[in-house]
C-alpha cells in the first residue's frame, strides 16, 4: 500500500518534480549548481523532452538556490515577439512576488512606470495579474529596462531561466538579440540560463562572432539518463508502492523510446496506474499501454498531419518508418519512399525542421524526436513495437 504522504503515481509527467521522485541527473545537476553559484550565464541544450525544464526545478530547488536566490522561470516556446517575450517574463515575476505578500509586488508594479493601472485581479486566486495586453506595451525596451532594474535591485540575487530560447530568432523583429545582450551584460544581481532544443540554431546564436551573444555563457548539453540508472529508480518507485516491474522490460521500452524522458515517464505512468495487483509489470504489459496511448492521441495526430501538405506528411512518415534517415534527398531514398521530386523534398525537410517536426543530427540524418508520433506513424506500415524495438537494437550494434 502507498503511504499516504506519497502521491499517487511516482512518474511525474510536469517539469516540477519532488526530489524524492526525480531520477538521476546527480552530475548534471552539481554542473549546472557550480556554473549558477560561479556567476556565470549558462546555455543548456538538449533534444525536446529530454529533461531540460525538470533539471532546471530540481537545481532550483537545492537548498544553497532555494535559500539565497530568487528564481524565474519561462517558456517561450509559443511566443512570436518581444512584447509576449515581456509579457511572459512580467507575469512569472508577479507570480512568484504574489506568493511574498503585497509588499514586494507593488514595489514592482510601481517600477513599471509605462504599465501602471493595466494590472487586473484574477477572479480564481484573488490575486494580482500581470494582464497587460500585447498593444499596451508601448515601448518594450523601455518595460524590459524597468524589469531588470527591478531584478537588479532585488534582496537576493536572481537566476532567469529561459526555455527554447532560440524562438527569440524567428521574432518579427530582427534586433531581439541585440537588445537582450545589449542589457543582460551589464546586469550584475542577475544571471541566465539559457535553455534550448534546437541545436544548429543554439550553435549559431553563441557560437557564431557575428552574432551578439558569441561566447557569453558557459555551455551544458543534456542527453538521456544512463538505462541501468532509470532501470533502477523505476523499479524502486514500484517496490515502494508494492508493486512488481521487471527490469528487462524498461531496458527494452528504453531502447523503443531511446531514452526519452518525458515518453519513459508517460509509459509507466500509465503502466503504474493500470497495473492490476498480484501482476508484474512486463514488457507486454508495457507495450500495450503504450499502444493505448498511440491510439487515444490518433485524433490528435490526424490533426497534426492534417496542417501538413502531402510532401510533407510523406516525407515525415518515410523518416519514421527508417527511425534514422540518411540522404533524404537522394534518388534512393525517394523511391524507396515513393516521394516526389528531390526538390518537393528539400522544401518539405526545411518545413519539417522550421516546425521541430523533424530534428537533424550532427551526422546529417533526420528523426523526430516525438518518440510517440512515430510510433504511431509507422503502425500503418505494419511495423510493430516489437519489431521497431528490434530495429533500434540493431542500429545500435
Amino acid at each position: 500500500m502507498a503511504k499516504k504522504s506519497q502521491p499517487l503515481n511516482p512518474f511525474f509527467l510536469s517539469s516540477s518534480i519532488p526530489d524524492a521522485f526525480f531520477c538521476d541527473r546527480k552530475e548534471e545537476t552539481e554542473s549546472l549548481l557550480r556554473l549558477v553559484l560561479n556567476g556565470n550565464n549558462v546555455l543548456l541544450m538538449s533534444p525536446r523532452r529530454m529533461g531540460k525544464s525538470g533539471l532546471i526545478h530540481h537545481m532550483f530547488n537545492r537548498p544553497e538556490i532555494k535559500k539565497g536566490y530568487n528564481t524565474f522561470f519561462i517558456d517561450i516556446y509559443e511566443t512570436s515577439s518581444l512584447e509576449e517575450f515581456i509579457q511572459k517574463l512580467g507575469q512569472e515575476i508577479v507570480g512568484k512576488l504574489s506568493r511574498k505578500g503585497l509588499g514586494p509586488l507593488s514595489a514592482f508594479l510601481k517600477s513599471l512606470s509605462g504599465l501602471r493601472g493595466v494590472f487586473s485581479m484574477d477572479p480564481s486566486t484573488g490575486l494580482p495579474a500581470f494582464s497587460v495586453g500585447i498593444g499596451e506595451i508601448l515601448h518594450p525596451e523601455t518595460t524590459l529596462d524597468e524589469i531588470f532594474a527591478y531584478l537588479e535591485r532585488s534582496d537576493k540575487p536572481c537566476i532567469v531561466a529561459i526555455d527554447e530560447f532560440q524562438k527569440i530568432a524567428d521574432y518579427e523583429q530582427r534586433n531581439v538579440e541585440a537588445i537582450l545582450r545589449s542589457r543582460i551584460q551589464l546586469l550584475h544581481n542577475t544571471s541566465f540560463i539559457f535553455s534550448g532544443s534546437e541545436r544548429s540554431i543554439l550553435a549559431q546564436m553563441f557560437g557564431s562572432a557575428s552574432r551578439p551573444f558569441y561566447q557569453s555563457t558557459a555551455s551544458m548539453s543534456l542527453g538521456p539518463i544512463p538505462c541501468q540508472a532509470y532501470s533502477e529508480f523505476a523499479s524502486r518507485m514500484f517496490k515502494s508502492y508494492g508493486k512488481q516491474l521487471d527490469e528487462s522490460a524498461v531496458t527494452d521500452l528504453y531502447n523503443l523510446v531511446q531514452g526519452y524522458t518525458y515518453y519513459l515517464q508517460r509509459a509507466l505512468n500509465e503502466s503504474f496506474s493500470l497495473l492490476p495487483a498480484g501482476q508484474i509489470c512486463d514488457r507486454s504489459f508495457l507495450f500495450d499501454r503504450i499502444d493505448e496511448i498511440l491510439t487515444a492521441n490518433s485524433d490528435s495526430y490526424k490533426d497534426l498531419l492534417s496542417a501538413l501538405t502531402p510532401n510533407q506528411r510523406a516525407l515525415l512518415s518515410a523518416v519514421a518508418v527508417e527511425g534514422r534517415a540518411m540522404n533524404i534527398t537522394s534518388s534512393e531514398f525517394a523511391k524507396r519512399h515513393g516521394l516526389g521530386a528531390i526538390s518537393s523534398i528539400q522544401t518539405a525537410a526545411r518545413s519539417l525542421l522550421k516546425r521541430q517536426l523533424l530534428t537533424k543530427d550532427p551526422q546529417k540524418r533526420y528523426y523526430l524526436d516525438d518518440k510517440f508520433l512515430e510510433l504511431w506513424l509507422i503502425r500503418p506500415a505494419g511495423i510493430s513495437l516489437d519489431l521497431r524495438l528490434e530495429q533500434n537494437h540493431q542500429s545500435t550494434i
